[in-house]
C-alpha cells in the first residue's frame, strides 16, 4: 500500500520548551504520537523521525536557537518564540526543512512552528486532548494546514450533539445528588478556574499571561457576584500564581469541589479564566464564560491562512483507513476502508494517558454546608458539621481535628440571618449595637510556623494563647446584610524574616497547622479583649505591599514545585 504523497513523516512537539529555557519538557506525548501512528504509517512504507532537543538525545541545539532569534533563554524567552518568525534558524543544525512532500505530526504546536512548516510546503497535523473531557471517554481535537487531511479529519469529526448529551446526562446526574448549590443557595457566585503555570495556552501577545496580570477585570467581575471562587489546577501544586487575588478580591472564596458538580450549580452566575478549557466546557452546562485574555494558539491572525479550526476526532485516528485517506495522492479514489478499521479500543486514549480525566460517576456532588448556630462550639474532627465548612486545603479529618495541606487553606460558612441583619429597634444611621465575635483556636506542631489569615482581602491580628504552639484568632465583625457567610482564608509557611527571604534561591520550608475549635457568638460592641479588624483604607500602598511580600514569602515554597 503505497503512500504516494508524502516520502517522510516526522513527529514534532514544542521543543523550544526545554531546560534550555528553564523549563519542564515532557518528552511523552511526542513518543505517544510515533507509537499511536507507527503501525499505520509502517504498513505504508513511510519513514518516520522524531525532531527532539538536545537535551532530551534529539539534534536540535535549542540554546543556539535562542541566540539567533535574538530571544533570552528564559521562559519569557519561549514565550516570545512562540510566536517568532523561525525564518533565522534556516539550516539549523538538526532543524528539518520541511520541504514539500513532508508530513509533520505535531503535539501542541506553538503558531511559530506551525508558519514554518506551512512555508517550507510541509503538510502538519496538529493533535491534543480534545478540551471537552467530560464525555464516557476522551477525545482527540486536530487541525491542519492540508485540504486532503482537512477532508479526512471533517469526515470522521465528532458530532457536536455528543456532547451537548454528555453534559445534560452530568446535570441530571447531579441535580439527584449533593446539593444543588455551591456553599449556600443565598449566595451569587462566579468561578474562577486556575491553569499550569507554564501553558501554551496563556501566551498572548507573545507574553505568558498570569491572573496578576487581569485583577482588574477579576474584580470587576467580582462585583456581580457575593464570591468570587477560585478553583485551582488540579495539577498545579504552585499557588503563588493565584495569591494575588486573595489580596485584592475582598470577595474571594477556594474550592476543591468537582469541575462538572461546579458547573451544574443552581447559584452559579458565571465561569472564568484566563483561558482554561473549563471555558469550553461551560458552554455545555449553559454557562456564561468570560475569558480574559486572547490566546495566540487559537488567533487566527498568528496562524496560517490555510490552518482549520480544531475539530474533534476519536481515537480511530491511528487507524489505517484515516491515513490512507491523508496520504493519497490527487485524484486517487479514496480507499476502502480495510475490514474491522471501525474496531477501535473506545477507551484507547485515557488507557495510553493513564487517565480518565472527564466525570466520575463516584463523585457525591456539591457538600451540603450547615448553617452555623450563634454561641455554639464547633470541633474539626470527624463526624462534626463543623467539618463541611472546609472549603480548600484540608486533609481529611480524623476524631481529633484537621491539618492543612498545602499552603492555602479556606473555610466558608454560611451565616444565619440573625448574625447579617441589624437589630430591628436600632435607630437609622446609628452603629449597630452588636457584634459577631469570632474565635478560632488552632495548633501549630512547630514553633516557627507562620499562619496569615485573611478576611475580605485584609490581614487578621493574631493572638498566642497559652503554649508556645497553641494559638487562636479573636476578631469582632459589624453585622450587614451584605454579608451572608464568613470566609477566612489561612496561607501557611515558616515565620522567616521577609525581606531576607524574599531573595532567596532556596524554598522556604513549610509545615502545616491543626484548625481546632470555632465559635462564632453576638456580643455587645467593644467588650473583651478582641483585635480591631483592619478598616477598607488599611490596604492602601504600603500595607499592601508588606501583604504581597508576606504572600510570596509563604507560598515561596510551591513555587519550586512549579
Amino acid at each position: 500500500m503505497p503512500a504516494r504523497r508524502f516520502h517522510q513523516v516526522l513527529f514534532v512537539d514544542d521543543f523550544f520548551r526545554s531546560p534550555d529555557n528553564g523549563l519542564h519538557y515532557f518528552p511523552a506525548n511526542r513518543r505517544f504520537l510515533q507509537g499511536f501512528f507507527g503501525s499505520a504509517l509502517g504498513r505504508l512504507g513511510l519513514p518516520v523521525r522524531e525532531i527532539a532537543p538536545r537535551s532530551h538525545g534529539g539534534t536540535i541545539d535549542v540554546a543556539r536557537a535562542m541566540a539567533l532569534l535574538g530571544l533570552p533563554a528564559t521562559p519569557a524567552g519561549w514565550a516570545r518564540a512562540c510566536v517568532a518568525d523561525l525564518a533565522p534558524l534556516r539550516g539549523l543544525e538538526g532543524l528539518p526543512a520541511f520541504g514539500p512532500g513532508c508530513l509533520v505530526i505535531g503535539w501542541g504546536l506553538t503558531p511559530a512552528l506551525q508558519h514554518c512548516i506551512d512555508r517550507g510546503g510541509a503538510s502538519y497535523l496538529d493533535i491534543e486532548i480534545d478540551p471537552r473531557r467530560f464525555t464516557e471517554h476522551l477525545h482527540f481535537c486536530a487541525r491542519t494546514n492540508d485540504a486532503r487531511i482537512r477532508a479526512a479529519l471533517e469526515a470522521r469529526a465528532i458530532d457536536e450533539e455528543l456532547f451537548w448529551n454528555h453534559a445534560a446526562a452530568i446535570r441530571g446526574c447531579f441535580a439527584r445528588r449533593g446539593a444543588g448549590a455551591l456553599f449556600d443557595p443565598r449566595l451569587r457566585v462566579g468561578l474562577f478556574f486556575g491553569q499550569s503555570l507554564v501553558d501554551l495556552s496563556l501566551v498572548s501577545g507573545g507574553r505568558s499571561q498570569h491572573p496578576s496580570a487581569v485583577i482588574g477585570a477579576l474584580r470587576t467581575l467580582a462585583q456581580e457576584v457575593d464570591l468570587l471562587v477560585v478553583k485551582p489546577h488540579p495539577y498545579e501544586p504552585a499557588l503563588h500564581d493565584l495569591a494575588p487575588i486573595a489580596r485584592a478580591i475582598p470577595n474571594v472564596a477556594w474550592t476543591r469541589e468537582n469541575t462538572y458538580a461546579l458547573l451544574s450549580a443552581e447559584n452559579l452566575r458565571f465561569v472564568a479564566g484566563l483561558s482554561s478549557s473549563v471555558l469550553t466546557e461551560a458552554r455545555y452546562f449553559l454557562q456564561p464564560v468570560r475569558a480574559l485574555i486572547r490566546a495566540d494558539r487559537n488567533a487566527p491572525e498568528c496562524l496560517p491562512a490555510a490552518c482549520s479550526p480544531w475539530m474533534p476526532v476519536g481515537p480511530e485516528l491511528g487507524a489505517l483507513d484515516f491515513m490512507l485517506d491523508a496520504c493519497r495522492a490527487p485524484g486517487e479514489e479514496a480507499a476502502a476502508p480495510p475490514a474491522g478499521a471501525s474496531a477501535w479500543p473506545a477507551d484507547a486514549i485515557e488507557r495510553a494517558f493513564s487517565t480518565r480525566w472527564g466525570f466520575d460517576d463516584r463523585d457525591p456532588g456539591l457538600q451540603a454546608l450547615p448553617e452555623l448556630v450563634l454561641g455554639r462550639d464547633y470541633a474539626f474532627r470527624t463526624g462534626n458539621p463543623a467539618t463541611a465548612w472546609l472549603a480548600h486545603g484540608w486533609s481529611a479529618p480524623d476524631d481529633v481535628d484537621t491539618w492543612s495541606e498545602g499552603s492555602l487553606a479556606c473555610l466558608v460558612i454560611p451565616l444565619p440571618p440573625a448574625a447579617v441583619f441589624a437589630h430591628p429597634l436600632q435607630a437609622p444611621g446609628q452603629a449597630p449595637a452588636q457584634r459577631l465575635r469570632v474565635r478560632i483556636d488552632y495548633r501549630c506542631e512547630a514553633q516557627s510556623t507562620r499562619v496569615v489569615a485573611l478576611l475580605d482581602g485584609a490581614m487578621l491580628p493574631g493572638q498566642r494563647t497559652s503554649g508556645a504552639w497553641r494559638r487562636s484568632l479573636v476578631f469582632e465583625l459589624v453585622p450587614s446584610p451584605q454579608r451572608k457567610c464568613l470566609v477566612l482564608q489561612f496561607f501557611v509557611g515558616e515565620a522567616a524574616d521577609a525581606e531576607a527571604a524574599e531573595g532567596a534561591d532556596e524554598p522556604v520550608v513549610r509545615s502545616g497547622f491543626t484548625l481546632r475549635k470555632l465559635r462564632v457568638s453576638m456580643s455587645p460592641a467593644g467588650m473583651g479583649d478582641v483585635a480591631a479588624l483592619p478598616q477598607p483604607d488599611a490596604t492602601a500602598a504600603a500595607p499592601e505591599r508588606a501583604l504581597d511580600r508576606m504572600l510570596r514569602v509563604v507560598l515561596q515554597s510551591r513555587r519550586a514545585a512549579g
